[in-house]
């Protein structure tokens, strides 16, 4: 499988390396993305709307975000469901750093570092949220198993994978990545910059409605970014989250397809219904319960 080459460059110590810097450079990403980002996960796992979330959250006592980063998620989940103990756990020590303060105000949070892929806690948890973390982990299949029997019966877990493109742009996002393992967290931001630059240019020329095998893409910046080359660009945000975006994709984003996803659950989780699997352009979102 394709997918199991990419997973061997995953390096859990270059990873963090890569995310610390990211944190340092960005520490308000979580607010500055907050609006966007809930909508996103809104939609994927099919809640809609916030009320959605919260009437899904309703009967969750125990809430796990697995890989939190900056713990927006468990933000929304606490905000959703005030009376669950929300657990947000990374072994990232700077974002818990930050996690701890944007989660000051609320109480029913609390931070635990831990790897993903192998680790205890005193309690089983009725949801657990694992989304766009996966990924970067080197073992997918042992992870998504670990956090699994961390549900208790009849709880739900949710979990995301970056999905593949089609040949030519994932060759284009290999090469890169290949070619990022080497570089210093600051040479890559500086590459990262460059390609933001080339996505706000593309965004400038104000092509819209772009329109290529039956699929209508908003402008010439998104159809290149989809299909050509990650330069991922925002309008409505700050540039340096754009360039963090960027950043954050060639510091090693392994992509899936929607049959390697599949298999990894067939293989690694037993006793569960599949509650929805979700794909969009750049993700593939799953939910599943664990049956009694």
């Amino acid at each position: 499988h394709l997918f199991l080459i990419a997973m061997s460059r995953v390096n859990k110590k270059t990873t963090f390396n890569f995310f610390n810097y990211k944190w340092s450079k960005v520490p308000d990403w979580a607010e500055a993305t907050e609006s966007i980002y809930r909508s996103w996960y809104l939609k994927r796992y099919g809640y809609g709307t916030l009320r959605g979330l919260a009437g899904f959250l309703k009967d969750k006592a125990r809430i796990m975000e697995a890989g939190c980063g900056l713990a927006r998620d468990s933000k929304m989940f606490a905000e959703a469901n005030p009376n669950a103990k929300v657990v947000a756990v990374d072994q990232s020590r700077e974002s818990l750093r930050v996690a701890q303060e944007i989660l000051r105000e609320l109480p029913n949070c609390s931070v635990f570092r831990a790897d993903l892929t192998d680790f205890e806690y005193p309690h089983k948890f009725d949801f657990i949220s694992c989304d766009q973390v996966i990924h970067h982990i080197p073992d997918v299949g042992k992870t998504l198993k670990n956090l699994f029997g961390k549900l208790n019966p009849g709880g739900v877990i949710n979990f995301s994978f970056c999905r593949k493109k089609n040949k030519l742009r994932d060759h284009v996002d290999d090469l890169i990545m290949d070619k990022a393992a080497s570089m210093s967290p600051d040479e890559l931001w500086g590459f990262s910059v460059k390609v933001t630059e080339f996505g706000r240019a593309l965004h400038g020329l104000d092509i819209k409605n772009v329109r290529f095998e039956n699929k209508k893409y908003e402008d010439i910046q998104r159809f290149v970014h989809n299909n050509l080359f990650r330069c991922w660009y925002n309008p409505s945000i700050d540039f340096r989250l754009s360039v963090s975006s960027n950043y954050d994709w060639f510091s090693n984003n392994p992509r899936f397809g929607a049959r390697d996803v599949r298999k990894i659950i067939k293989d690694y989780i037993k006793n569960y219904k599949l509650l929805r699997f979700f794909e969009d352009d750049a993700t593939i979102s799953v939910s599943l319960k664990k049956l009694l």
